[in-house]
């Protein structure tokens, strides 16, 4: 974990999607501590098998939606999981086909079996943590970043764009293999898109000023929650920004969306 100091930061893009707009000023009023990684396959194994856990997509017997690569289509198949997304993963990889309800349950255990407050980051204490747009210069996408670089030609859709770079990864990369941003935090963007504790919500009018989750306030749809950060699987490199906002249901799980930890102090 990495203890985050508190400060002041605009939050949104003037330049982006509506939804992350009117971009306003928030401040995060208490220092907080962040995992350094995503969660990865080998912490998620730990907690289903001391828990007896089965995730959402095992028990629904809908499994995870994947990619593909045949069919350059994105489907959900009863067979995939978290020990199956349809690539190879060490321990080392981040976790994948996990739902929001899978990291609630995650983060309920862990702060049971340590005592400690453990948590979802709120999407204002994720975007703040990132600090910029992106932090590293846009022709260096691959020593910071696993998104869709030329690596990734053999599974993508004819009209998307890659980074001119390569990554060295097709798929998920193992956590922290590449370099990491000024609080010390890998992944931040790329690998894999996180879930945040917040409810949608399609902009931020009337978004609260404090960095705390958004939830049912202001009509916010709590049954589909705020994604952040791109993974190795995006249409084109300039969705991989801080800014980005993504939606997904709380029980649906994907191939390339994993998640984060906060605590409270």
């Amino acid at each position: 974990m990495v203890v985050i100091k508190p400060g002041q930061f605009q939050m949104g893009s003037a330049d982006g999607d509506a939804d992350e707009q009117p971009v306003h000023a928030v401040t995060i009023p208490k220092p907080f501590a962040i995992s350094r990684c995503e969660i990865t396959v080998g912490q998620f194994r730990q907690f289903v098998e001391d828990a007896h856990y089965q995730t959402t997509a095992e028990k629904s017997g809908k499994g995870c939606n994947i990619w593909n690569v045949e069919r350059k289509e994105a489907e959900q198949l009863p067979d995939r999981n978290w020990k199956n997304p349809g690539f190879k993963q060490s321990d080392d990889h981040p976790v994948v086909c996990v739902s929001w309800d899978d990291a609630q349950a995650y983060v309920k255990w862990l702060s049971h079996r340590t005592g400690a407050a453990y948590r979802l980051p709120t999407e204002a204490e994720w975007e703040y943590a990132t600090a910029t747009a992106r932090y590293y210069q846009d022709d260096l996408q691959c020593d910071y970043a696993n998104g869709l670089g030329q690596e990734g030609k053999s599974i993508a859709d004819s009209v998307w764009v890659l980074a001119e770079c390569s990554d060295d990864h097709v798929y998920t990369a193992p956590v922290a293999s590449y370099a990491e941003n000024h609080f010390g935090l890998f992944d931040m963007l790329g690998n894999v898109w996180e879930w945040k504790q917040d409810c949608w919500h399609g902009n931020y009018n009337n978004g609260p000023g404090d960095g705390s989750a958004w939830l049912e306030k202001d009509s916010g749809d709590c049954g589909r929650r705020v994604v952040r950060g791109g993974s190795w699987i995006i249409f084109r490199p300039q969705l991989v920004r801080s800014a980005n906002r993504v939606r997904n249901g709380a029980g649906e799980a994907y191939s390339y969306q994993g998640f984060r930890i906060a605590r409270d102090f």
